[in-house]
This record gives C-alpha cells, structure tokens and sequence, in this order.
C-alpha cells in the first residue's frame, strides 16, 4: 500500500513543481508587461501636461504683450510663478 502511494506523491510533486515553473514564467511575463504600461502611461501623463504649460506660456506672452511688466518685478514674479507651477504639476 505505501508502494502505490509513493508513485502518487511523485506525480503530484512533480504536478506542483510544473505549476511553480509556469507561476515563475507568468510572474516574469506580467512583470514586464506592467513595466511597458507603467512607462507608457508615464510619457501619456508628461504630454497631458505639456499642453497646459504650453498654454499658459501663450497666454502670459499675450498677457505681457497688452501689459508689459516692468523690468524689476519680472524677474522675481515670472520665477516664482514658474516654480509654483512646476510644483503645482510635478515637475
């Protein structure tokens, strides 16, 4: 009786170490394939946000064409507002 256990046992280890093997090459397999899609969406995100900084630089250099800042405060002012922003959006 032990005898025709023995071989059972075998093939249900050998059965698990073949499910192990396959969980290894699937993990490795999702592993990369969420690495692409984590890059992916990183680039997807800086181009959503390179638009409204586009934008807002526009708008400035219009804003400064109709009210041009003085030479003093435009330094200080732009620098600030350049660095709150890039706070603001993560940069």
């Amino acid at each position: 009786m032990m005898n025709s256990s023995l071989p059972e046992k075998e093939k249900l280890l050998s059965m698990l170490t073949e499910i192990y093997d396959q969980l290894e090459e699937l993990e490795i397999v999702l592993e990369a394939s969420f690495s692409d899609l984590r890059i992916q969406m990183n680039h997807e995100e800086q181009k959503k946000l390179l638009e409204p900084v586009h934008r807002l630089s526009m708008l400035e250099m219009e804003l400064d064409k109709i009210n041009p800042p003085s030479h003093e405060s435009t330094a200080d002012h732009s620098t600030s507002i350049t660095r709150a922003l890039k706070l603001e959006m993560g940069f």
